[in-house]
């Protein structure tokens, strides 16, 4: 069994198990709490949440994401 070390806590985990650490331990908010994430927040939890997924979801959201940024001009500013 392949074991990773969390980047965030030094914890050594298992390669499946890490992205459930990160989100049962270091979660600071859950995806329904109130008020406004910032950017960096928003990314992180993106990560997360694709490290969870399998090969067949991450494409599908690779393609998914791909299809939304072309309705993002270029020059908008994303906040």
């Amino acid at each position: 069994m392949a074991t990773i070390t969390c980047e965030i806590c030094g914890g050594i985990f298992s390669k499946s198990y890490l992205p459930s650490h990160k989100r049962l331990a270091h979660s600071k908010r859950s995806l329904s709490s109130a008020g406004p994430i910032t950017e960096k927040e928003a990314m992180q939890k993106i990560a997360s949440l694709y490290e969870s997924l399998s090969v067949d979801g991450r494409k599908r959201v690779v393609r998914l994401l791909a299809t939304k940024d072309k309705d993002v001009p270029r020059d908008q500013k994303i906040q």
